[in-house]
């Protein structure tokens, strides 16, 4: 029996340097040992740009196409271009149910890989460090399908922010990205799930206008919970309007969903790794505790 493959690849902004391919690399590498896989590397991990710079649209292509000869994809780079990608990601043609690793702009990948109906997407990071990392004690068990909680025991930054409970399918995502989905054929239906947002140099405001856009256009009709991720920005020194915790607290009164905020993931260090595509259980209690629990995975996931 053939090892399965872990593909290393950066649909969206190119690779930096030298240094950068090889951290990236060695952190595949590890976690392909752990896991039965073998690596195997793009080749557009070796065109290296300038900051905030993508490939043209031509090699991407190319290279998405290999990569889901694969069994597990790592986008191991976010930024900008996923969004070219998306026809060939709903008319590709593959013999498995690949998975994926990756987050950010990768969002529009998770969001394809949900209409696909492929497999499981974990949106987050493949750990710098394995053992003794938030990103390495999510990542790991998720990976191997067994079930992962985390509470107000483990994570005590976050905050409930509209108490209730709830369960669904897991759909983790950069808001902004999401945001940009609506009325175009990657968008992905969200009923029963629970979305999981998070954003980075997004002020409030911008918050609350990609969640009103996607409540205008349907799309958070039927979500069942809402987690708030890591929403890092520099507010202006004047600004007197309401804060994140403000806009999700309103869109959980709008949508009648329990909410919590501040859980680890996203656009930070040492993230947390959410399994899309998992059912999760949320409880958001009225005295601030609160859990969520995935699930082990199905058998076919």
């Amino acid at each position: 029996m053939a090892t399965p493959t872990l593909y290393v690849c950066c649909p969206s902004y190119a690779l930096q340097n030298p240094i950068e391919e090889r951290n990236y690399l060695k952190r595949a590498r590890a976690f392909a040992r752990r896991e039965g896989l073998r690596v195997v590397a793009s080749p557009l991990l070796g065109r290296h740009l300038g900051p905030g710079a993508w490939l043209e649209a031509g090699p991407r292509l190319d290279d998405l196409v290999e990569a889901l000869r694969h069994d597990v994809v790592w986008a191991c780079q976010g930024g900008y271009g996923a969004a070219h990608l998306i026809p060939t990601l709903l008319e590709a043609s593959v013999k498995g149910r690949p998975r994926l690793i990756g987050y950010s702009d990768t969002t529009i990948f998770h969001a394809c890989w949900r209409l696909r109906g492929w497999g499981e997407g974990y949106y987050g990071h493949i750990p710098v460090v394995l053992q003794g990392s938030r990103e390495g004690e999510s990542l790991t068990p998720l990976f191997r399908g067994r079930g992962l909680r985390r509470s107000n025991a483990t994570d005590a930054a976050a905050a409930v922010l509209r108490p209730g409970r709830a369960e669904g399918v897991c759909f983790a995502a950069c808001l902004v990205v999401l945001a940009g989905l609506v009325g175009t054929p990657a968008m992905p239906n969200l009923e029963g799930c629970v979305l999981a947002i998070e954003d980075i140099d997004e002020k409030p405001y911008q918050v609350d206008f990609a969640l009103n856009q996607l409540h205008a256009a349907g799309a958070l009709r039927g979500v069942v919970a809402l987690l708030g991720g890591s929403f890092s920005h520099q507010s202006a020194r004047d600004y007197g309007g309401p804060g994140v915790d403000d806009i999700l607290r309103h869109w959980g009164e709008r949508c009648g969903v329990p909410v919590i905020s501040h859980l680890p993931f996203g656009h930070m260090p040492d993230a947390l790794v959410m399994a899309n595509g998992r059912r999760l259980a949320v409880e958001a209690r009225a005295d601030g505790a609160w859990t969520i629990e995935f699930a082990p995975r199905a058998a076919r996931a």
